[in-house]
C-alpha cells in the first residue's frame, strides 16, 4: 500500500468527486481513479460506490477513512518533526485573506517568515471567512484571517482584535451623511453582501432593530468590489473601521459617525494540523507581527 493510494482516498471522500479530487491533488482524474481501484483490489473491499453525481463511501470506507486519515497524520508529524529536528521546517503555507492584506499586516508577516522560515512557500489566496470555515477542514487552505467565531471545534481560533465596524458612503456625499439618521440612511441604495458574510449579518441586525428596510442596489462578493463601487459612487457599505478610516484619509469615501457593530479578527487553523511544522511556523509568526 503506498501512501498516496490514501491521500487519494481521503481526498476522493472529502471531495466526493473524482474530477475535483484530481484538481485538489494536481494530477488527472484517470489516475485518481487507478489509485482507488488499485487501493481496493488491495484491501478486498469496494471503498466506494459510483453515482451519476459523484462518489460516495460505502459503509466499509466509511469505517477505514478515519483510520487512513490518522496514518496520514502520523506521517505528516514524522516528517514534521525530522524537519524540526534538522531546523528546517519547509512546505508550503496556503493562508486565506478575507480583506486587503494592508489590515492584515501581511507586508510584515511575509517579511518574518523570510527571515525565520525562509523554507517556507507562502500562498496568498483570496477567501470569504464562510468559504475559509468550509476549506480548511478539506485542506484547501492551511490558515486563514477570517471574522467571527468558527462554526465547530475543529477550527482552532488566535484572537488578533476585535473591530468596529462602520459605514461608508462615497466622499460626495460626506454632507448627506453628516445629518442622516438611520431611517435616512434606509431610504439611500446599499452595496450589500451575501447572507453568509459577517457584514450583512451585522448591517440586517441593525436595521431589522429598528424595523427599517434598507434600498439595496447590488450585492457583490468581493470586499475590493465592495470598496470599488462605495468610491464609484454607487451606494453606501459597512466596512471595518481601519479600512473605512484610512479610505477617508486617502479623500475615496467618507464615513457615518455611528459605529454599527463589533466584530473579532481572528487567525483561524485545523486543530488537529496544530502541531505541523509548517502550521506551528505560521502561529508563531502571525503572533510575533500582532503582539508587537
Amino acid at each position: 500500500m503506498e501512501l498516496y493510494h490514501l491521500k487519494t482516498f481521503i481526498t476522493v471522500a472529502e471531495e466526493g468527486h473524482l474530477t475535483r479530487a484530481a484538481q485538489r491533488l494536481n494530477t488527472s482524474q484517470p489516475a485518481v481513479s487507478a489509485h482507488i481501484k488499485n487501493l481496493e483490489e488491495e484491501l478486498g473491499i469496494v471503498l466506494f460506490t459510483r453515482t451519476p453525481r459523484g462518489m460516495r463511501l460505502t459503509q466499509e470506507g466509511r469505517s477505514l477513512k478515519t483510520q487512513a486519515a490518522e496514518a496520514l497524520s502520523m506521517i505528516d508529524s514524522i516528517r514534521d518533526r525530522a524537519g524540526v529536528l534538522k531546523d528546517e521546517v519547509s512546505g508550503t503555507l496556503r493562508l486565506g485573506l478575507h480583506i486587503d492584506p494592508r489590515y492584515l499586516r501581511i507586508d510584515r508577516l511575509l517579511s518574518r517568515l523570510q527571515r525565520t522560515y525562509s523554507r517556507i512557500d507562502l500562498h496568498l489566496l483570496q477567501r470569504w471567512t464562510w468559504q475559509q470555515f468550509e476549506d480548511l477542514p478539506k485542506g484547501r487552505i492551511d490558515a486563514g484571517f477570517v471574522y467571527g467565531a468558527p462554526p465547530h471545534k475543529d477550527i482552532k481560533a488566535m484572537l488578533l482584535k476585535r473591530c468596529n465596524i462602520r459605514v461608508v458612503g462615497p466622499a460626495a456625499w460626506k454632507d448627506r451623511l453628516s445629518t442622516a439618521g438611520w431611517k435616512e440612511m434606509a431610504a439611500m441604495p446599499w452595496i450589500w453582501t451575501p447572507p453568509s458574510c459577517t457584514f450583512c449579518t451585522i448591517a440586517t441586525t441593525a436595521f431589522e432593530k429598528r424595523n427599517l428596510k434598507p434600498v439595496k442596489v447590488t450585492i457583490a462578493d468581493q470586499e475590493p468590489v465592495v470598496a470599488m463601487l462605495v468610491t464609484a459612487g454607487i451606494g453606501l457599505a459597512v466596512m471595518i473601521e481601519d479600512e473605512a478610516l484610512a479610505y477617508q484619509r486617502e479623500g475615496r469615501v467618507t464615513v457615518w459617525d455611528e459605529v454599527v457593530g463589533t466584530e473579532d479578527l481572528n487567525f483561524v487553523y485545523s486543530r488537529r494540523r496544530e502541531k505541523e511544522a509548517v502550521i506551528h511556523a505560521a502561529i508563531d509568526s502571525v503572533q510575533a507581527v500582532w503582539q508587537s
